[in-house]
């Protein structure tokens, strides 16, 4: 369970989180959605603990800990100067990379564990080509695979299909479904890309100005939310896409 006890974060005179009080529950995926500026971003970052708040707590419940949160940053934020294998090695040796270094039996079970996930994600062989080799896709691909590959059990995933095109946004949330199935961590999701996001979400949250404009399933977004949350969700999908009926456009 995780539990953000009425967050405040602001920056100079503009509070971009204003109260923010949730909680996750094991094994579910929840969208995070709002307007950009909105503060989805640093929410993901606070429970991170890569960011502080000025106010409220996160709280991790069942001997979970920051130690098992994984956070996928926007765009990726790969090494550009390690390999693949090295991107996605790092959480697992604390930097300590090229891996070639470590004593054997450590190496042994990195090996085994990058080598597992880069196979899930269908990067088997470009472990050894950097970063600037790959494709917009593949690199997002490896992002993910570095953020699953201690198998986090709360994964953040901040706009995960930002700045690709529809296949390979197509491919990276069916990943990202594919792996949660696997072995079901608390996970969170950033995206603007709603026509892929929705579907595959059990709960949805709206992000509106620093605070929680919506909070419910598909079906309470589209019988009960208020009409900006509405207006924001059908403005991002073209009419008559199947994952989402008219209903929700108003």
């Amino acid at each position: 369970m995780l539990r953000i006890n009425n967050i405040y974060r602001g920056f100079g005179e503009k509070e971009v989180l204003k109260g923010v009080a949730l909680t996750l529950k094991p094994s579910t995926i929840t969208g995070l959605i709002g307007p950009s500026g909105g503060g989805k971003s640093i929410l993901l970052k606070i429970i991170a603990h890569t960011c502080s708040s000025d106010a409220g707590t996160v709280e991790f419940d069942g001997g979970c800990g920051v130690e098992d949160v994984a956070l996928m940053f926007q765009e990726g934020a790969l090494f550009d100067s390690l390999s693949v294998y090295d991107n996605v090695a790092f959480p697992l040796v604390q930097g300590n990379v090229p891996t070639n270094g470590l004593p054997t039996e450590q190496r042994e079970m990195v090996c085994s564990k990058v080598g597992e996930i880069l196979a899930r994600v269908g990067l088997t062989k470009a472990a050894y080509k950097l970063p600037g080799q790959l494709s917009g896709g593949m690199r997002r691909r490896v992002s993910l695979a570095r953020a699953l590959v201690s198998r986090p059990r709360i994964l953040l995933l901040d706009d995960p299909t930002s700045g690709l095109d529809p296949v390979a946004s197509s491919v990276i949330m069916e990943l990202i479904v594919e792996l949660h199935r696997d072995y079901k961590p608390i996970t969170f999701i950033v995206s603007h890309d709603l026509r892929r996001l929705l579907p595959i979400a059990d709960r949805i949250i709206a992000l509106f100005d620093g605070n929680v404009a919506f909070d419910g399933s598909l079906d309470d977004l589209r019988q009960g939310a208020s009409a900006s949350v509405r207006s924001f969700v059908a403005c991002r999908f073209e009419l008559g896409t199947p994952s989402i009926e008219p209903t929700v456009i108003v």
